[in-house]
């Protein structure tokens, strides 16, 4: 059916705001965050949607160039370019920002970003990293104390690290993360000693969002490039933040290659079902690039629906968890917070990989399993994180 006015699409909308709102006994996580309103967001994307005949084009993110003119680190930090790629031929403004990575400054008090051209030559490259997701809710209530407890999880129950030692290659990718906690996040001192951060404001997010993807790095690791796409079929602000770091290939070859890791959150809710599959075909475009070896996609899927099962598959991409959706051991939601008991537990959080040769993603383990923040009160998330490796083999 094509929608012929504003008025229309207006009074379509709202009644399937109502239908979906009287059908939320069908296992809605986060159904306290998308009241109605927010479906008037979808209002734009049905006006798109009702000019056009024929398929969506997904976007396709352009090859490696390095972006010209950065400024030294030393400078004061300007603003990061926003470079919008809208293919010609494509009929869905999705939005794609190039970003820079900081790092923090002790000598100057303050995250500078990096510049490539300040990236020693002779700085070691590793063969491997260890890619940690987890969706830290931004709903629940004392947001900086859950983000601290979730922060000292991993430091010392996930990778261990010894008081004031750095942690080994990694790269953390954080969903749900409240914009009003963007300074504490950024004033941790684990953080601010160890890792490169990306972004480091709320306002590279997709527009009017409140949460989001932040992605943490060891310092260990050579970013040479980051990304973030906002999808513009979403009505909840979703994207990937693709980060691209250096891995050199073991003995015998030493082969330096660019591996690509995207953080995501995909469409939620069962009416999310029917964009998920072109959400994650358009970010596993990060990894079929002819200037990158391959990599990940990880973060919190919301594999809900029937067809969830598949669309990685039909994406090319392999999922790192080998049991199948139906063992519990996978299971990353439905077991902490205020909706237990109400909706069954779920694979929800998944590592999706491109299989090519030459690497290899190991099976996932779950973290955050009973962590709740300093008081004891309150849980970090209701969702479980992920820890796996990604390992150059040739």
């Amino acid at each position: 059916m094509r929608l012929q006015s504003i008025d229309a699409i207006h009074k379509a909308v709202r009644s399937i705001a109502l239908q979906k709102v009287a059908a939320l006994r069908v296992y809605p996580p986060y159904l306290t965050s998308f009241h109605t309103h927010r479906w008037i967001h979808t209002l734009k994307q049905l006006h798109i949607m009702s000019r056009y005949d024929e398929p969506l084009v997904p976007f396709i993110p352009p090859d490696f160039i390095e972006s010209p003119g950065q400024r030294d680190e030393d400078d004061e930090i300007e603003e990061e370019e926003e470079q919008e790629y809208i293919p010609n031929h494509t009929v869905r403004p999705n939005r794609l920002l190039e970003l820079k990575s900081y790092r923090f400054r002790a000598s100057r008090d303050q995250w500078k970003h990096i510049s490539p051209q300040h990236i020693p030559a002779d700085k070691p490259i590793p063969s491997s990293v260890r890619i940690i997701t987890w969706n830290i809710d931004f709903t629940a209530d004392k947001k900086q104390e859950r983000l601290t407890a979730a922060l000292r999880h991993i430091e010392r129950d996930v990778l261990c690290c010894k008081p004031g030692h750095a942690p080994e290659p990694c790269c953390i990718n954080l969903q749900e993360v409240h914009a009003s906690v963007f300074s504490h996040l950024l004033r941790d001192d684990w953080v601010r000693r160890h890792f490169i951060a990306t972004p480091i404001t709320h306002s590279k997010w997709p527009e009017n969002a409140y949460y989001g993807l932040v992605t943490l790095v060891s310092r260990s690791l050579t970013v040479v490039r980051a990304q973030i796409l906002s999808f513009a079929l979403s009505t909840q602000d979703r994207g990937g933040l693709a980060i691209y770091i250096k891995l050199r290939a073991p003995e015998p070859t030493h082969h330096i290659v660019t591996m690509c890791i995207v953080n995501t959150h995909l469409e939620s809710l069962p009416q999310g079902e029917a964009w998920r599959p072109r959400q994650l075909s358009l970010l596993s475009r990060f990894l079929k690039q002819d200037s990158v070896r391959g990599g990940v996609i990880v973060g919190d899927m919301n594999a809900i629906g029937v067809s969830d099962a598949t669309i990685a598959a039909n994406c090319d991409l392999r999922d790192a968890w080998k049991k199948g959706d139906g063992d519990q051991t996978g299971f990353t939601w439905g077991y902490q917070g205020p909706d237990v008991g109400k909706f069954p537990p779920g694979r929800l959080d998944k590592v999706l990989y491109l299989p090519r040769k030459g690497y290899k993603v190991e099976e996932p383990r779950r973290i955050g399993l009973g962590v709740k923040d300093a008081s004891e009160t309150q849980w970090v998330s209701d969702h479980y994180g992920l820890d796996t490796y990604l390992r150059l083999t040739r």
